[in-house]
């Protein structure tokens, strides 16, 4: 017996269980005489892929269940690959769950966005403009053309409001 009989006879048992022919205990059964009669014949165990297919059958019915509900109602489910990549798939990263809390707000270390160009220059012009005003009162105050502003003499007392 070589490898290649040995991987046409896990099809052709991989065929009759899904057919519903066997049940796991006939499962079992055939396959650790396979595994026996490879040993026998070859002198060492099976390579880890047939042994991988073999345990797999084993557990056919576990890996063959695409029940929604599997991880709640069995006590001790197993996922097929697919199911375990689309699981992962919908699930978050432990830093996410680090940094959000319960109601979904960030808590992480706060990140200053960068502006664009446009903003940039935007907050520039409504810089250049309010200066420009700031510019026009100061000179008005120190002119004293502001209104409510007063100027008092100090050697005579002497009050005078503009």
């Amino acid at each position: 017996m070589d490898k290649a009989l040995l991987h046409e006879m896990i099809t052709e048992l991989q065929q009759r269980t899904k057919a519903g022919e066997l049940d796991r205990i006939q499962r079992i059964e055939e396959i650790t005489a396979l595994a026996d009669a490879y040993f026998d014949a070859v002198g060492e165990h099976p390579d880890t892929i047939a042994l991988e297919r073999m345990a797999n059958l084993v557990i056919y019915e576990e890996l063959s269940d695409t029940n929604k509900n599997k991880m709640k109602k069995d006590e001790y489910p197993i996922m097929s690959e697919r199911m375990e990549k689309t699981r992962r798939s919908g699930e978050t990263s432990e830093k996410m769950a680090e940094e959000y809390d319960k109601f979904g707000k960030y808590q992480g270390k706060p990140v200053r966005r960068r502006l664009s160009t446009y903003e940039g220059i935007q907050i520039d012009r409504r810089a250049k403009a309010r200066n420009k005003e700031r510019r026009v009162k100061y000179s008005d105050f120190v002119k004293g053309k502001t209104p409510g502003q007063f100027t008092v003499n100090i050697a005579t007392g002497e009050k005078i409001i503009h």
